[in-house]
């Protein structure tokens, strides 16, 4: 009987450790677009929900996020439990820690997870933020996904604030020349 209750401890120690240790993510993702648009609606927030949390599946297709009520960078813990939750919605798919606030803290060789390279800004526009995504390399979203997603969420703005947007992408490398022209010529079309 004591062997049994000393296994069992022994196993929780190391299965709790494992898992302390492994909370934020690392390695290459590719984010849906579906958990792209909650990964932008997190940022977003709002007066009374400041982001605080954002956990992915490596796959990058599940997701959970939670909001601080009372305020940016008052908010502490709820590791453990975001993680559990993303996992429950992934079907058993492992989740790690995306994002701390407003900041990706997932490291894969090219996000450093630290400092402005890593920040969003809410008040971006929903392309300016898959631009900045695709530079810290979590997105690759085919061009006519993104055309068909800057028009519906951009609808009023003008032509010269599509073009903007459109230049910004393609100055941030979402964009390649081809792609930038082709999707330049349609707007303008």
């Amino acid at each position: 009987m004591k062997k049994l209750l000393g296994i069992l401890v022994l196993v929780l120690l190391l299965s709790t450790n494992a898992f302390a240790g492994k909370k934020w993510g690392s390695g290459e993702l590719k984010l849906s677009p579906f958990v792209t648009d909650k990964f932008i609606e997190y940022i977003k927030g709002n007066q009374t929900r400041a982001p605080y949390l954002f956990s992915v599946s490596i796959d990058g297709r599940a997701y959970r996020y939670y909001y601080c009520g009372s305020g940016l960078n008052n908010c502490r813990g709820g590791d453990e439990q975001i993680l559990q939750e993303c996992e429950r919605s992934s079907k058993g798919v492992q989740c790690f820690l995306f994002a701390r606030n407003r900041t990706i803290k997932w490291n894969n060789g090219i996000n450093s997870g630290k400092g402005k390279a890593s920040k969003i800004n809410s008040k971006w526009s929903y392309s300016q933020i898959v631009a900045k995504l695709t530079e810290l390399g979590f997105f690759g979203e085919e061009i006519k996904k993104i055309e068909k997603k800057i028009k519906s969420t951009d609808d009023n703005k003008d032509m010269t604030q599509q073009l903007k947007d459109l230049n910004e992408m393609y100055k941030s490398g979402a964009l390649t020349k081809e792609e930038f022209e082709k999707a330049k010529k349609k707007l303008l079309n």
